[in-house]
């Protein structure tokens, strides 16, 4: 397959956001925005692909809001980073 015939598979301006796919998923659009997603996923790989990943989605419970865990060598790399970039700036 030559690149230049090959689809970009990124989210485009004209996809339907997540939410909307989650509300898709769990069949609380209304028959006339339903078609439309359906229409739009015959067409775009991207959005085909992310609904299925959706469905492992669950809507946090009210006032629930924790952010993961960051892996320690992930942390460990950005406060190297971040370490140099505040020498960088203090040292002038």
């Amino acid at each position: 397959m030559k690149a230049s015939t090959a689809k970009k598979f990124s989210k485009r301006l004209a996809c339907p956001s997540s939410t909307l796919l989650v509300a898709f998923n769990l069949q609380e659009l209304t028959t006339d925005l339903r078609s439309a997603v359906t229409r739009h996923l015959d067409n775009c790989d991207f959005c085909y692909c992310e609904l299925p990943l959706l469905a492992f989605y669950t809507q946090p419970r009210n006032g629930e809001c924790r952010t993961p865990d960051l892996p320690m060598n992930l942390r460990m790399l950005a406060e190297s980073i971040l370490g140099r970039c505040r020498s960088v700036t203090v040292g002038g």
